[in-house]
């Protein structure tokens, strides 16, 4: 009985946490949007690089869960021979975005894990919806202290 948290509480939720650059509280609140499914994850599609889909989600939300699969990429990586693979990340060219803003998430998102996370991402050349983040990069990532500094924010 009582309320259910749904979809928009889950998302506001987030955003409030990711806008006051609380990044634990939301992340905390994007897995649990997940677990409850709420929301979707991320979608991995296998291929020889991994793709990673954020269509449908919000800045926040993209930023969080992008944020714990790297991080749960990286804590697996290190029980075993870390060699990480390149990862190309679909945020789509913002085309069916809705509202004064335009495309969020293709320049959002890269800028999110360059300046907070402090992980190098790539351009895609000739796809404008999609960004790369490259094994070597997460390899210095992995072993850098920013990787540290992201995860006590």
């Amino acid at each position: 009985r009582g309320l259910q948290p749904d979809v928009i509480t889950y998302c506001a939720l987030v955003k409030a946490c990711y806008d006051a650059k609380i990044y634990a509280d939301a992340l905390d609140k994007a897995r649990e949007a997940v677990s409850m499914k709420v929301v979707p994850s991320m979608i991995l599609m296998s291929s020889e690089v991994p793709k990673w889909d954020l269509h449908l989600l919000s800045e926040s939300l993209s930023c969080m869960l992008l944020s714990d699969a790297l991080l749960t990429l990286i804590d697996t990586g290190k029980h075993e021979s870390p060699s990480f693979k390149d990862i190309l990340v679909i945020t789509g060219k913002g085309l069916n975005t809705v509202g004064q803003n335009g495309p969020v998430l293709r320049e959002k998102v890269p800028k999110f894990l360059n300046e907070v996370a402090g992980l190098v991402t790539s351009a895609v050349e000739g796809n404008e919806g999609a960004f790369l983040i490259t094994g070597k990069s997460l390899q210095q990532w992995a072993s850098s202290t920013a990787i540290g500094q992201f995860k006590s924010l």
